[in-house]
């Protein structure tokens, strides 16, 4: 199947997962405040989602989400500068404005097709900078796993500030973790036989180096291997660590600043809005385009069950926190575009003239 053709479904794929998810969630919602307004005595002519959501929108405090805006820019700051340092400790060194253009790139594909991003930002940077992928790839990879470790981190003093009432919805709503992926043998048999095959590769990897596809994966390995261990030989330790605290205490602000944008949420504490990042920080992860529908479903659920907070207001604050960030990703993206479509035009032109 054609490369290009397979993008288009994978879009469309995701982006259906992200509208089906938007319109159950919606249509429930719709269910729920109908019976808001019967409670409420509010008539029904006058007892519609959709223009309640409109209304919110239209009330929303914007100086709020201008700041919300800007702690979101800030932590992209932090996240560039931290991914440069990286770079330059492998050699690899790149100006501010190609990490920012690879970054926002990556952020764009993202919100259109999840998890493509990874592959958009060092593939755009590669071809920019002439830096092998697989070395960029490592330094993303070390990215992820700071983010692993401050997410579990910020999991960790949530689990102790409202431990039985985030315990008790895990259960509820993802079920035993002794069941599913972790409770299957195969699974366990795949990992054994995985690991058992990378004992067997490094033993015989003399024998093995004579096949061209082996020394293939392992030049590409050491690679990734290498962008890994950039982490260690950063110029300075305590700028890259300050950088990396800085990018989650912007995100935590995000969601904190963006209560006082909104009239519903403005009373709410700090501790109630540690407990709505963590649960929008689950939404994003799962894959849907930048984290669209899910976003809004665990956002909402956390503050009507667990803060009180009727339905519908609940569901508004979490369009009103997501979709202001989302368009950024797409308007920056969309600005960009015209500077990748010339990097790779002009690559191109190189590589012909090369070529004759």
């Amino acid at each position: 199947m054609n490369q290009n053709l397979k993008s288009i479904l994978r879009f469309f794929l995701f982006l259906g997962i992200g509208i089906a998810i938007m319109y159950w969630l919606y249509t429930s919602q719709e269910s729920a405040y109908q019976i808001y307004c019967s409670e409420n005595n509010i008539a029904p002519e006058n007892c519609s989602l959709l223009d309640k959501l409109y209304q919110d929108f239209s009330n929303v405090k914007i100086g709020w989400i201008l700041l919300v805006l800007v702690l979101y820019m800030t932590s992209n700051i932090s996240r560039i500068l931290r991914w440069m340092m990286m770079l330059k400790s492998i050699g690899h060194p790149t100006t501010f404005k190609t990490a920012f253009i690879a970054t926002m790139t990556g952020y764009f594909v993202n919100s259109l097709i999840p998890r493509a991003g990874e592959l958009a930002r060092p593939g755009y940077l590669s071809f920019t900078d002439k830096t092998p992928i697989e070395k960029i790839i490592g330094t993303i990879a070390i990215e992820r796993a700071i983010d692993v470790t401050f997410l579990a981190l910020v999991m960790s003093l949530g689990f102790l500030m409202e431990f039985d009432m985030l315990y008790n919805f895990v259960v509820e709503n993802m079920g035993d973790p002794r069941e599913g992926l972790l409770g299957n043998p195969i699974v366990w048999l795949a990992v054994a036989v995985g690991i058992l095959a990378c004992i067997f590769a490094f033993f015989n990897r003399a024998k093995l180096r004579q096949n061209k596809i082996f020394r293939f994966f392992e030049e590409k390995l050491k690679g990734v291997w290498e962008g890994i261990m950039s982490v260690k030989n950063v110029d300075k330790p305590w700028l890259f660590i300050l950088h990396s605290i800085n990018i989650w205490i912007m995100y935590y602000f995000m969601t904190y600043v963006g209560f006082f944008a909104f009239s519903a949420t403005e009373n709410l504490s700090p501790a109630t809005g540690l407990i709505v990042f963590i649960f929008g920080t689950l939404g994003i992860v799962i894959p849907s385009p930048g984290g669209l529908g899910a976003y809004q479903y665990l956002v909402t659920t956390c503050l009507n069950q667990f803060y009180g907070l009727n339905y519908a207001d609940a569901f508004s604050f979490s369009n009103i926190a997501f979709w202001p960030i989302y368009f950024l990703n797409i308007i920056l993206g969309l600005i960009l575009f015209p500077f990748v479509i010339s990097y790779f035009m002009d690559g191109k032109k190189e590589v012909e003239e090369k070529s004759n």
